[in-house]
C-alpha cells in the first residue's frame, strides 16, 4: 500500500549529515547569503575544542536565512537541524531536508519523533551537532519571542554542550511583513551557552530562563546605533506592514493601518510616519507614533492583554480552510490546498472553525490551554496550528493573522498557560512615543 506524505515523514531514519553533502551546502549558502548579508561573526570559543563532542547549538529565529547564520558561526560544522515539520510537505525542500538529514518537529506540540532524531545524532553519531530554534518559529516583531515549553527540560536531559548563536540584523534582511528580501548588514556572534556540569546543577526552569536571558536580540533597537542600510530596491519599505501593525496608536482602530511604500498610515484618522532603509520612523507631522516598529507591536500586545479579560471578549472572521495533500507534496511555492470555508471563531474558552472541509460541513474546537500560539511561517497573510495532530491552515479576508496570533497568546497566558511571556515584559508599560 502506498505511504501518505505524513507516513513517509514520521518514517524518517536519522542520521548525520554526509560531510561532502555539508560541504557543498555551506559553500552554496555562503555565495547566496554570506557576502549580500556583509555577515561578520565574532566567536568567544574556540571551536576546535568542541569538535569531538556532541554538541546542540541555539540561536535566535529572526528570519528564513537563521540555518545559514548559524552554518557560518559554527564554521561550516555538520549541523543536523530541527524544521517545522509542514515544510516536509513542500517540494522545494524535499530534496535539501532529505539530503541535509533534516529533524522534523511540529511547531508548539509534544512531538517524540523529534526527541528520538535528536538522541539518535548526539549519542549514536559521532560528534553529533543539533541546531534548534528554540522560539519555535522567526520573530513577527523584530524581537526574540520566549522558548517553547520544555527547552530547559530537553537540554538537561540531553546533558551535552550548548552553544549559542546571537543573530542581530536577520529580521531587518526579512521582516515577517514582507517576502521580499533587504540585503544588509548582520552580525552574529558565538558562545559557550552551558556545558554538561552546569546542566546537571540547574533545573529545567532556570535552564529555560539563561536560554531566554542569551538569546534575546531586538534588531530594531540594535540598529538605532548603527544605522546600516537594508536596501529593498523599489524602495517601498513599509509595504505589507499593516500585517503586523495593525492598530493606530492614535486613534485605536484596528484593522484600518495600510503600508503602501514608504508609509505606513491609519486609513480612519490619518495618522501615520515614513520608513526608511534603516528602519527609522518618521511621523508625520502631529501623528502619535511608537519609537519603533518593536515597540508598536508590543504596545498592540498590551492592548490585546487588556482586550482578551474583558467579559464578553470574542473574535470571528470568516477564512478559508488549507491542508496538506495525503499523498506528493505541496509545490508552486503553496503552504496548503485550499479545501473548504468557514468561520473561525476565538473566545476565552478556545478556538474554533465552522465550515466546510472537501465539500462536507466540519467543525473544529481547540481548548485555550491546548493551543499557546499560531504559526506565521512566512509572512502575516496565512497561519497554521495543529488539532488533534493536524496541520490546520487558515487564510482570513483581512490582514488580521497578527491580531489573531495575540489574542491566542494572550488567551492562553492570561488563563494559566505554561508558555509565558519573557519575566521582564510589562503589561502596564505606557506606550513610548517618538
Amino acid at each position: 500500500m502506498k505511504k501518505t506524505t505524513d507516513q513517509l515523514v514520521k518514517a524518517i531514519k536519522f542520521k548525520k549529515i554526509n560531510p561532502l553533502v555539508n560541504s557543498v551546502l555551506s559553500q552554496v549558502a555562503r555565495i547566496v547569503y554570506y557576502k549580500p548579508c556583509k555577515v561578520e561573526i565574532s566567536r568567544e570559543i574556540n571551536l576546535d575544542d568542541y569538535k569531538d563532542k556532541p554538541v546542540i547549538v541555539v540561536a535566535n529565529h529572526s528570519s528564513r536565512f537563521d540555518y545559514a547564520f548559524v552554518n557560518f558561526a559554527m564554521k561550516s560544522r555538520a549541523i543536523n537541524f530541527v524544521a517545522a515539520e509542514n515544510e516536509f510537505h513542500r517540494s522545494k525542500f524535499k530534496f535539501i531536508f532529505k539530503i541535509g538529514h533534516v529533524i522534523p518537529k511540529r511547531n508548539f506540540v509534544p512531538d517524540t519523533k523529534t526527541i528520538r532524531g535528536i538522541s539518535h545524532i548526539l549519542r549514536k553519531e559521532k560528534a553529533g551537532c543539533v541546531g534548534i530554534f528554540p522560539c519555535g518559529m522567526s520573530t513577527a516583531s523584530g524581537a526574540q519571542q520566549p522558548s517553547m515549553i520544555g527547552t530547559g527540560k530537553m537540554l538537561k536531559h540531553f546533558g551535552v554542550h550548548v552553544l549559542g548563536v546571537r543573530i542581530h540584523g536577520g529580521y531587518l534582511v526579512c521582516p515577517k511583513f514582507d517576502v521580499k528580501e533587504r540585503f544588509g548588514k548582520v552580525e552574529l556572534e558565538l558562545f559557550e551557552l552551558f556545558d554538561p556540569d552546569s546542566l546537571k546543577e540547574l533545573s529545567a526552569d532556570e535552564i529555560q530562563l539563561k536560554v531566554d536571558e542569551a538569546l534575546f536580540c531586538d534588531d530594531y533597537e540594535w540598529n538605532k546605533t548603527r544605522q546600516y542600510s537594508y536596501n529593498r530596491k523599489d524602495g517601498k519599505y513599509a509595504e505589507n506592514m499593516e500585517q503586523i501593525l495593525y492598530k493606530c496608536p492614535n486613534c485605536g482602530t484596528e484593522m484600518r493601518m495600510e503600508g503602501k511604500g514608504k508609509d505606513i498610515r491609519c486609513l480612519h484618522c490619518g495618522n501615520g510616519a515614513t520608513l526608511d532603509d534603516k528602519y527609522n520612523l518618521t511621523p508625520y507631522v502631529g501623528s502619535k507614533i511608537p519609537v519603533d516598529p518593536r515597540e508598536w507591536f508590543d504596545w498592540q500586545r498590551r492592548e490585546m492583554r487588556k482586550t482578551v479579560l474583558e467579559p464578553d471578549f470574542e473574535m470571528e472572521e470568516h477564512v478559508k480552510l488549507s491542508l496538506m495533500p495525503r499523498y506528493g507534496h505541496i509545490g508552486h511555492n503553496k503552504v496548503a490546498n485550499v479545501v473548504g470555508e468557514g468561520v473561525l471563531h476565538l473566545d476565552s474558552e478556545g478556538f474554533s472553525y465552522t465550515g466546510t472541509r472537501e465539500g462536507e460541513p466540519w467543525t473544529v474546537f481547540i481548548p485555550r490551554d491546548a493551543i499557546p500560539t499560531i504559526c506565521l511561517p512566512v509572512d502575516g497573510s496565512f497561519f497554521y496550528t495543529y488539532a488533534s495532530g493536524e496541520f490546520l491552515c487558515f487564510t482570513p479576508d483581512t490582514p488580521s493573522c497578527m491580531r489573531w496570533s495575540l489574542a491566542v497568546e494572550e488567551i492562553y497566558r492570561a488563563f494559566g498557560g505554561k508558555w509565558r511571556n519573557y519575566p521582564w515584559f510589562d503589561y502596564d508599560a505606557p506606550m513610548k512615543l517618538k
